[in-house]
């Protein structure tokens, strides 16, 4: 055993010696000679396995016991039942509560003897009747001319009842109103006489209405009917009785599409001086507007017939075009446009609204507008900068006018009384635009300016009507519960027609009489001083001008008022 052993031992210790002696030959860069051998006939073989296709067995499902039979023992126990008592939960939030007040009135005083009173109540409780009545009196009992012959007063007394279903709601209410003016537009050389006196005129008007609409604005059709009546007089012989019955359907198939039908019946019977008649007007206005993002696009048709009698009138019925169109590109700009024509309403309460000294008419007629074109654009930056600017141009038939000078009797005229003159073809061409700015809460801006040309066909001009205006109304809020707000109003351009007699008593011509600018700056401040009572300060025609809106009639300098406010 010792010999093999050593034998082992001795054998490994050459076998390492060579290894060694060849690692270092190797490494010194030595290439040995080798021999490789590539066979390309020799085939690789895999013996074939057979393959199993067959499918695997479906198991049979295990069926449970379909039949339970239980044993049911009873117990009698002489338990009484078990008592439950329920009580909701008291939640510690709570809305907060907004302080309504039903009732407000407000008082005030100013010079020109002008005493303010304004009332309001109404129902702040969510019932199934609501109401709210309202009454307003200002009267200025000195005026710019005269003193008291130049006096004014307006009264007004109203109320409005609705009741509420689930689905719809009925309403109704009534109006009555009283104004009072004195016709102090005479030659100043009538007031040398101290018995003169100027003639008033009263204007009395009452309104009552009822109706039935839906109360879901935004559901698949909406609806809206209303019956009203007006009566209508003044201290003289015009009076006038209206009915009216409007309705509007409108239909929502999807949030793209949307269709309205509007339908419309008034009947008024005028008397004047010389003139009576019973005047008919009947408007049927469908339409169909398609919106998508920011596009907007709107046609339909104006269906109108009125019985109004002028020369060379072919028929009482016309159809014309409604057609707008509206693009937003972005908020900060887009365009829109129109073409449509429409039959505009005129009665002697419409006049008399516009000029309080409208004395006896030769007649009442609705002004036709036969197009309007327009186009424009507009836009607003982040919600504190919007503008819109447009033009269009209007054709009009009937445009009406206002002219002094009311032939009383042959020779004489009335220069304190205006009555209405027509124009038979007319085009106004119009340019306008409007600048809003609103800073936080702090400041907001709204300003507008319109430029008119008139292109007459009958009239020498446009009487009374500018041929600019401007206005600028600002507010501020300086601190809470203060409100101030400065209103600037401008309007040029207006010319009047004053009457020339000659020696013979008849009028020849008429003299173009120039109206001055009118420049009107209005002045307000509202201070609360607690959630009920407050205090206001009102400035009007704060420049001080003479402005003459209607000829011969200047209006009353700076007039202030002031006064205080309550809630109850």
């Amino acid at each position: 055993m010792k010999k093999l052993a050593k034998s082992i031992l001795l054998g490994s210790v050459i076998g390492l010696t060579s290894s060694f002696a060849m690692a270092q030959t190797q490494s010194q860069g030595e290439v040995t000679d080798q021999e490789f051998v590539i066979r390309k006939d020799r085939v690789l073989t895999v013996p074939k396995q057979p393959r199993v296709y067959e499918k695997l067995p479906v198991l049979p499902q295990p069926k449970g016991l379909t039949d339970f039979n239980y044993m049911v023992n009873k117990y009698p126990l002489t338990l009484a039942p078990l008592e439950l008592e329920t009580t909701p939960i008291q939640k510690p939030f709570r809305a907060p509560q907004l302080d309504l007040f039903p009732g407000y009135v407000k008082l005030g005083y100013g010079n020109f003897e002008s005493p303010l009173l304004e009332a309001r109540f109404m129902a702040t409780e969510a019932e199934e009747v609501n109401y709210s009545l309202k009454f307003g009196h200002q009267s200025f009992g000195k005026g710019p001319v005269q003193r008291n012959q130049s006096a004014e007063s307006h009264t007004n007394f109203g109320g409005d009842i609705s009741y509420f279903a689930d689905l719809f709601e009925i309403f109704g209410g009534a109006d009555w109103s009283q104004d009072k003016y004195s016709f102090y537009g005479i030659d100043p050389v009538n007031f040398e006489n101290p018995d003169f006196e100027t003639s008033d005129n009263v204007l009395n008007s009452i309104f009552v209405k009822a109706g039935v609409r839906d109360i879901e604005k935004v559901g698949p059709f909406s609806y809206e009917a209303q019956v009203s009546y007006r009566n209508f007089k003044d201290s003289y012989s015009a009076k006038e009785n209206e009915i009216g019955l409007a309705a509007t359907g409108i239909f929502r198939p999807n949030e793209d599409w949307k269709g309205q039908v509007g339908i419309s019946y008034y009947t008024t019977n005028p008397e004047d001086f010389n003139y009576s008649k019973t005047r008919n007007y009947f408007a049927i206005r469908p339409e169909l507007t398609y919106t998508l993002e920011g596009l907007r696009l709107s046609a339909g048709l104006n269906l109108v017939s009125e019985n109004d009698s002028i020369q060379d009138k072919s028929s009482d019925f016309r159809i014309f075009p409604n057609l707008k169109a509206s693009y937003q590109f972005a908020e900060e700009f887009g365009f829109f446009g129109e073409f449509s024509g429409d039959v505009q309403r005129n009665t002697y309460y419409s006049f008399v609204n516009e000029n309080p000294f409208l004395g006896p008419s030769e007649q009442l007629l609705n002004t036709i507008q036969n197009y309007k074109v327009e186009g424009g654009i507009e836009g607003q930056f982040q919600e504190v900068f919007q503008y819109r600017a447009a033009i269009n141009v209007s054709r009009y038939n009937n445009l009406s006018f206002f002219v002094n000078n009311y032939y009383i009797y042959p020779s004489a005229s009335d220069s304190s009384r205006f009555t209405l003159v027509y124009d038979d073809k007319s085009t106004v061409f119009n340019i306008n635009g409007e600048l809003g700015f609103k800073f936080s809460d702090f400041y907001t801006l709204g300003t507008r300016l319109d430029l008119y040309q008139y292109d007459l066909n009958m009239q020498e001009e446009a009487w009374h009507k500018p041929t600019w205006e401007f206005r600028a109304n600002n507010q501020f809020t300086p601190f809470e519960g203060l409100l101030v707000q400065a209103n600037l109003n401008f309007m040029g351009g207006l010319k009047a027609r004053r009457a020339e007699i000659n020696t013979g008593g008849t009028f020849d011509n008429y003299e173009v009489v120039k109206l001055k600018t009118i420049a009107d700056l209005q002045l307000k401040a509202d201070y609360q001083i607690s959630n009920r009572f407050s205090v206001f300060a009102v400035g009007n025609n704060v420049l001080n001008g003479k402005n003459t809106r209607w000829l011969n009639y200047p209006v009353r300098g700076i007039q202030l008022i002031g006064g205080v406010s309550m809630k109850f």
